[in-house]
């Protein structure tokens, strides 16, 4: 373990609720997530609540039952406490691929995965067994596809209600009486989604992020490596939502409306962090910071006070000059943006208006800089796209390797399009069903043909068809109901790979093909307000 900066330890004497804090991936994946680093410091917040952090462990085998490694490998990191032994055990889920992550987590602590086991054990057999919650994007976008697992959900902010939930269990906690009874009166929560009782929920949210606190003593750790990782930053989030409705995006329709925190906020919370302690970094968050109407100011402020200034993706139309000159100034030395596809068309179709053209004019700034890297994120498997579209890319990336960049200086991110529920894209799922999975696989490999042997080039591409196999399953999670929640289960005991995924569907009698049939035939399984 690395060292920790404002880890919180406490005593467990006089303490009213225990809140076991699970990231279900490895410590230096966890400890990157601002998610993470405010629950931490927020529920630390009460006297009488002790908040302990949980990973997940490196090296494991799917299913735990078969992983060799002992309990006491997830035991908590301040106090080493096991997790059944926490009134609450709280899941922060960013990501589909970590779902079968979570149900590794609860199988290896003795905690049965399914809600309706846990509370049959604990009304028969007297069983004590920890609330399991969830939140995070990936529960509000579609909390069904877990619906079997969690007891409650959180579904938006979780700012607006949090104190009014722990405040509730633990006046709850002394009898421990009838736990059907206290989920059905926290149903009536705005922004808390109970799967025993299927309520209706509205998305809870927080209207002035200037009432969330950014925690000042925030957990960090050291980096051991010569690059910069960012469990070393301090995050600051400058905003929250995306006002550009990308149709493809879940934090435009996710977290909506779209709040830029104020700039009084954001200089007092970095003064209060320079003037308290040692702080090398600052990693400003949110989907968009570069439109924040005082972004310039605020990476001026970092710099000038010496703090090394990192940054999230870009939109290609927000670097200007004077942008480009002041990240110039930060020694920032890769700038990430997203052009999504090389067809114009395509791109305007996904809320994204701005021309080729564009792009490379702002690359060419870039490149006359002192930044000496760009990283460029695209997406195949889009509405409408054709094989025109494929060379389109093929060409706009080419064109911007004529530009004369160094080598390995241009870094290429392709993956599949994954719609999300609640989306205007949630029902583009024909690359998913029947053959057209092969299709977008020979266009992965032509785009691969095309840019492997140019120097300038460095593109990220593993293996083709654990790409499109679990892009296909981030797929079905985003868009899952209570019987994909089956599967997932059933797919995660047969080994978590995709032949397990392939045995599901054979026991359950389940196909993912007819399900995404059914879906693009206007099914919902859950609709977000």
């Amino acid at each position: 373990m690395r060292y920790e900066y404002n880890a919180i330890i406490k005593p467990w004497d006089n303490i009213d609720l225990t809140f076991g804090l699970v990231y279900p991936n490895i410590y230096e994946i966890g400890l990157s997530s601002y998610a993470i680093r405010f629950l931490y410091s927020y529920i630390n917040s009460f006297d009488n609540i002790v908040c302990e952090r949980i990973f997940l462990p490196k090296n494991i085998r799917f299913p735990a039952s078969k992983d060799l490694q002992t309990e006491e490998i997830l035991n908590s990191i301040e106090n080493k406490i096991h997790p059944k032994l926490f009134d609450i055990l709280g899941f922060s889920v960013q990501f589909e691929n970590d779902i079968r992550n979570i149900f590794w987590i609860l199988e290896k602590s003795g905690i049965p995965i399914s809600y309706k086991i846990r509370m049959k054990e604990r009304i028969e057999n007297n069983k004590s067994y920890p609330l399991i919650i969830g939140g995070g994007p990936v529960i509000t976008s579609n909390p069904i596809s877990l619906g079997k697992v969690f007891d409650l959900t959180f579904i938006g902010d979780a700012e607006p209600n949090l104190e009014s939930f722990l405040k509730s269990y633990i006046d709850y906690k002394p009898m421990k009486t009838d736990l059907s009874n206290y989920l059905q009166n926290l149903s009536k929560i705005q922004g808390i989604y109970i799967p025993s009782v299927k309520n209706r929920v509205q998305r809870a949210v927080i209207k002035n992020i200037d009432h969330s606190e950014i925690p000042n003593y925030q957990l960090r750790a050291d980096s051991k490596t010569e690059k910069k990782a960012f469990e070393d930053s301090f995050f600051i989030e400058i905003n929250r939502g995306c006002p550009y409705q990308c149709k493809f995006c879940i934090s435009s329709y996710h977290n909506s409306p779209f709040r830029n925190r104020s700039v009084e906020n954001i200089k007092k919370v970095i003064y209060n962090a320079i003037n308290s302690q040692k702080i090398d970094t600052i990693s400003l968050i949110g989907s968009c910071v570069s439109i924040h109407p005082k972004f310039y100011e605020i990476c001026e402020l970092i710099i000038k006070n010496n703090i090394r200034l990192t940054i999230p993706s870009l939109r290609i139309d927000h670097l200007t000059d004077k942008i480009i000159e002041i990240l110039e100034n930060a020694k920032i030395k890769t700038i990430t943006v997203a052009p999504e596809t090389g067809s114009d068309e395509l791109r305007y179709n996904l809320g994204k208006k701005f021309p080729n053209s564009q792009i490379l004019d702002t690359i060419l700034k870039i490149k006359q800089s002192k930044i000496s890297n760009i990283k460029l994120y695209f997406l195949i498997g889009l509405p409408n796209e054709s094989e025109e579209d494929i060379d389109a890319m093929i060409k706009l990336i080419k064109d911007i390797e004529n530009l004369g960049f160094n080598k390995n200086s241009i870094k290429i991110n392709i993956n599949p399009l994954i719609p999300k529920l609640n989306t205007p894209y949630e029902k583009q799922i024909d690359w998913y069903i029947d053959d057209q999975l092969l299709i977008l696989k020979k266009r992965i490999k032509k785009i691969e043909k095309e840019l492997k042997n140019i120097a300038s080039i460095n593109l990220k591409i593993k293996k083709i068809n654990d790409l499109i196999k679990n892009a296909k399953l981030q797929t079905l999670i985003s868009l899952g109901n209570k019987d994909v929640c089956s599967l997932l289960i059933n797919y995660y005991h047969n080994g978590a790979n995709f032949g397990a995924l392939r045995r599901a569907e054979k026991e359950l009698e389940f196909s993912i093909d007819n399900y995404f049939k059914k879906i693009k035939n206007c099914y919902n399984p859950w609709v977000l307000k």
